[in-house]
């Protein structure tokens, strides 16, 4: 009898610390959610992260890696039957002024090219859709910034993309970020941002840089690009090069000089 109790005791605090790690939407945090609705799988994966303003505007990539867990990607309650994993970030507000969505859009374009987007989003929203679409994504089961966990209530699958769009982030924003992926393949998707310090008039999204998710090598590696990030032009690794051959034409004349 004592230990079943013990064994209930203890089988009840593991539903207690589960329960626990799920949390409310936090303002503003970048939430990155995978979900596979079309191959069977029984639990979304979501990450938590962390703050928008220490992600986007920086001027060097920023390194998200420790986040990422390749054991929870490649657990089978996400990974279903097939490989039909759909991924894509996603954020806002609707505290304070202004309002604010951010999104994911698949880049197919001017990789290593950050100043750059590589998709396109031409919709503009009100004040109230950006409300709305807030308003949507509170629902989600989101663990603390830096950390990720499945969520078998796959709230990621029903609030964000699910088949039925009516009151979901979709269905406020008309635009879906999430993007298909592979266990082997690379990632590129766009990070988009709409803004509303009005309740009247409409705002178009603005390109912020680029999520990078790398999982051909041993060890995934996830990074943000931001559009303020400089990348050396051809012509500056030319000069470079040519620098560097000038420097060693000097040292083998100074050599023979003093030979």
């Amino acid at each position: 009898m004592k230990k079943l109790t013990t064994a209930a005791a203890l089988v009840g605090g593991a539903l207690l610390a589960s329960q626990s790690a799920f949390a409310s939407v936090i303002a503003n945090d970048l939430y990155l959610g995978f979900q596979n609705q079309n191959g069977g799988g029984s639990a979304d994966y979501i990450i938590n992260l962390g703050a928008a303003s220490g992600i986007v505007g920086q001027s060097s990539v920023v390194d998200l890696s420790s986040s990422f867990s390749s054991s929870l990607f490649n657990d089978p309650t996400l990974q279903g039957t097939s490989s039909q994993i759909m991924g894509g970030v996603v954020g806002g507000s609707n505290a304070g002024n202004p309002s604010d969505i951010f999104l994911t859009q698949l880049r197919t374009s001017n990789i290593g090219t950050p100043a750059l987007a590589g998709s396109s989003v031409t919709k503009l929203m009100t004040r109230a859709q950006d409300n709305s679409a807030y308003a949507n994504l509170t629902p989600l089961n989101t663990p603390s910034a830096g950390t990720g966990f499945l969520d078998t209530g796959k709230s990621w699958e029903s609030d964000v993309e699910p088949a039925n769009t009516a009151s979901t982030f979709i269905g406020a924003t008309g635009l879906n970020p999430d993007s298909l992926l592979s266990t082997s393949s690379v990632l590129y998707e766009d990070l988009w941002e709409t803004s509303r310090s009005s309740i009247s008039g409409s705002s178009p999204y603005t390109y912020l840089g680029y999520f990078t998710l790398d999982l051909t090598g041993g060890s995934p590696v996830l990074s943000f690009t931001g559009s303020l990030v400089s990348v050396p032009e051809p012509v500056t690794y030319g000069m470079f090069a040519g620098g560097g051959l000038l420097l060693l034409a000097l040292r083998r004349q100074l050599t023979a000089k003093t030979a």
